[in-house]
């Protein structure tokens, strides 16, 4: 009798449609981010003071998110729950952006925002290492390697200035992002991902509202209230979309598809403020478009 072999062609990987709706969720929360970051420059360049711009920006997102849980009647979270999430807010949100603010004073936005985007680096080496999360795999780091190379070609539009002191509270603010997204990870398994983003947001708003109020920092915002409030849904938006795909996606896949915040920051500051866009920048979107298609592909 002959034996006849038969080779078996196995079929193509696809990304499955649960995984390909949680990197749809990462990508609305990166650009409802990429939004807040344009909003924040106009507001700058406004003189508008940041403990106002912060206060107000985390209350509107707080109060659109609490009236959206009281319409579609989501059951109150448990005290301790909810105790949590403000201290994720408070501590964890709002620390980071007071990191990258007081980077911005010392250093120029290009040398913030390259050292900020360590984060997923930071994610998947603090979850690995400290968390005994299982090893990223080679097609995550690869996505880790794209997104961080195009992030650093996005970013290359502007100086690098390295001050020690702008060096050392940028890294502070990827360091305390990167324990906020693997807290938030582990906040958002099981629930309402609305939940999350509300308490998150409430934390944040009295923390910064709170800091104004000590340093003397929260002033009239005059005219600009219509911007402040576009401010604060895009956060809310934002806040909810990243908690979704958190639980869904995992830390160290959201935290990869989120630099892509970076892109839409670019891309709508050239459409909305006129600043131009490269060559590198484009091929460093391509970059970080590439990586999240691979995390697609691997999730």
């Amino acid at each position: 009798m002959t034996s006849i072999a038969l080779r078996v062609r196995r079929p193509a990987v696809h990304a499955s449609a649960p995984a390909r709706a949680a990197v749809a969720l990462a990508c609305a929360g990166a650009a409802g981010y990429g939004v807040t970051v344009v909003i924040g420059r106009s507001l700058a360049r406004d003189g508008i003071a940041p403990a106002t711009a912060l206060g107000i920006r985390f209350a509107v997102a707080a109060a659109v998110l609490v009236a959206l849980l009281a319409i579609r009647r989501v059951p109150r979270v448990a005290p301790r729950s909810l105790l949590a999430l403000l201290a994720l807010g408070a501590i964890g949100y709002a620390g980071q952006s007071t990191l990258f603010y007081l980077s911005l004073e010392r250093g120029t936005a290009a040398t913030s925002i390259l050292l900020f985007y360590a984060y997923p680096a930071l994610v998947c080496a603090i979850g690995w290492l400290a968390l005994r999360e299982r090893r990223p795999s080679a097609r995550t780091c690869t996505a880790l390697a794209l997104s961080a190379a195009g992030t650093a070609l996005v970013a290359a539009r502007g100086p690098v200035a390295l001050d020690p002191l702008a060096v050392v509270f940028a890294l502070g603010s990827a360091f305390v992002f990167a324990l906020y997204v693997l807290a938030g990870h582990r906040l958002a398994g099981g629930g309402d991902a609305m939940v999350k983003a509300a308490g998150v947001a409430v934390g944040a708003a009295l923390a910064s509202v709170g800091q104004g109020a000590v340093t003397h920092g929260l002033v009239s915002p005059g005219g600009r209230w219509l911007l402040l409030a576009a401010y604060g849904v895009f956060t809310a938006a934002a806040f909810t979309c990243m908690f979704a795909a958190l639980a869904r996606l995992g830390a160290r896949h959201t935290s990869v598809v989120m630099t892509l915040e970076a892109v839409f920051a670019v891309g709508l500051a050239a459409l909305l403020l006129g600043e131009p866009v490269g060559a590198w920048q484009a091929l460093g979107g391509a970059a970080v478009l590439a990586a999240t298609m691979l995390v697609a592909r691997a999730a």
